[in-house]
């Protein structure tokens, strides 16, 4: 507990109405110095028996870099206080509105600076963080520093609000221009095995003559015909794979992410496994939130296990491997690239000094 500017000028006053006071025997400036003293007493007082703020945040949806979210800090305080939150690196905070308890807008009470947020509430508020989504990663807000303050303003006690809240940035996905080596292992995949056979199913137009089970189709007494479905060759999943070295999670994490994408927009079912864990084989939508969640969260290192496609980055940029050829992501991205030879697949072995080199 320490005063503040204003505490220290009222102070200032009263320590000279009080020299003044004895060396000129003036009675009356006694009268400056008494509630001067009250105040830091009943100030004292009112910030020793607060109880510490209570801090709520929200967590926003996931994002992709460059979108906007929006996190609410819902605060109960029983005094005045200046509320201070650490903003991460990958994430910039582009305004800061507060609402007090009423719902009522207060103008000029947030300041914004690099890496911090700082606003002046009446007791219990609302702030809501108008937040820019950076870089990739699972990034905290919080735990935020509160400055209480006494109703004169003379005295202020700092304490560090426990919580934090989270906020998950995508990786940065982006559309293949050039499929190169995946355009085989995605006819391969929506190809039917006609060896293998899915299920018997009644005929609905636009289906192929030849996927007509004529024999099964005698067999109805309705007349109607019945239609053979095989399963897709691939049918089991497509497994994606990603390492890297220190440093080069990023651009992993934006290929992995662009192919996995790039496939689940085939309709295909994949699997992807990287450093920080592993999401089973799934297709549509869900299977896509969890591969970003995934690739939002993972770190760097060596993967075991054979992959369709397999992804690494390190000092020497970032490369994919499909069926023992190797090529540039930035050559699948559209971006232009230097003409290069295709390389064998290695082993987990050499895989692993690699990224770790």
């Amino acid at each position: 507990m320490r005063p503040t500017r204003r505490g220290l000028a009222a102070l200032a006053v009263a320590v000279v109405a009080l020299v003044v006071g004895a060396r000129f025997g003036i009675v009356g400036l006694n009268a400056f110095v008494v509630p001067v003293l009250v105040g830091y007493v009943v100030g004292a007082t009112q910030l020793y028996r607060a109880p510490t703020p209570t801090v709520e945040r929200s967590t926003p949806p996931a994002g992709f870099p460059g979108e906007r979210r929006t996190v609410t800090v819902e605060v109960e305080s029983t005094v005045q206080f200046d509320l201070e939150e650490t903003v991460p690196d990958r994430l910039r905070v582009a305004g800061a509105t507060v609402l007090g308890p009423n719902g009522r807008e207060r103008p000029d009470a947030g300041t914004v600076t690099d890496g911090q947020v700082g606003v002046s509430l009446p007791g219990d508020a609302t702030v809501r963080l108008d937040c820019e989504l950076v870089g990739r990663g699972v990034h905290d807000l919080g735990p935020a520093t509160a400055r209480l303050r006494d109703s004169l303003g003379l005295l202020t006690s700092e304490r560090t609000l426990p919580g934090t809240g989270s906020v998950v940035v995508y990786p940065d996905v982006v559309g293949l221009a050039d499929a190169g080596p995946l355009t085989g292992l995605v006819e391969r995949a929506t190809a039917d095995d006609r060896a293998a056979f899915d299920e018997l199913r009644e005929y609905v137009p636009g289906d192929p003559l030849r996927d007509v089970n004529w024999k099964a189709s005698a067999k109805e007494m309705d007349g109607d015909l019945v239609v053979t479905e095989y399963a897709a060759a691939d049918e089991g999943g497509i497994t994606v794979a990603g390492e890297a070295g220190p440093g080069y999670v990023d651009e992993m994490a934006d290929a992995v992410g662009s192919i996995a994408t790039y496939l689940l927009d085939a309709d295909l079912i994949i699997g992807v496994r990287v450093p920080g864990g592993e999401v089973e084989a799934d297709r549509g939508e869900t299977a896509r939130n969890r591969v970003l969640e995934l690739l939002a969260r993972t770190g760097g290192g060596a993967v075991d296990g054979d992959a369709a496609v397999l992804v690494r980055a390190g000092p020497d940029g970032t490369t994919v491997t499909v069926d023992g050829r190797t090529v540039p992501f930035e050559r699948l991205a559209g971006e232009p690239t230097a003409a290069t030879t295709e390389e064998p697949e290695q082993g987990l072995a050499d895989r692993v000094r690699g990224v770790m080199s």
